[in-house]
């Protein structure tokens, strides 16, 4: 198992643990989502866990409203958007770093 994947089977097994405790919790001992949601950020922070500046990359893929399929049209589509994020320009494929 990878190093990811035992840090991503770790977070869960704490978030796991958590809920289950929270859950078991009544009234006035139960703590309130937020302060909750902190800890466990906190928690997983002490497990190496670090918020990035990763962010989507656009609407490569956006799924049509409710349970309608896309149409071919659409999906050919999105495949040329994939395909031009994944495809290196021809200044990449020659080396330029500027590319």
């Amino acid at each position: 198992m990878s190093a990811r994947m035992e840090a991503r089977d770790e977070a869960v097994a704490l978030i796991a643990r958590r809920i289950s405790e929270r859950d078991g919790l009544l009234g006035a001992d139960r703590p309130d989502a937020e302060p909750f949601a902190a800890s466990l950020l906190a928690e997983l922070s002490g497990l190496g866990w670090r918020p990035t500046a990763a962010r989507a990359t656009g609407d490569v893929w956006r799924p049509t409203a409710g349970h309608d399929r896309a149409t071919p049209a659409q999906v050919h589509a999105y495949a040329d958007r994939i395909r031009g994020l994944i495809t290196p320009s021809a200044d990449q494929e020659n080396g330029d770093a500027d590319g």
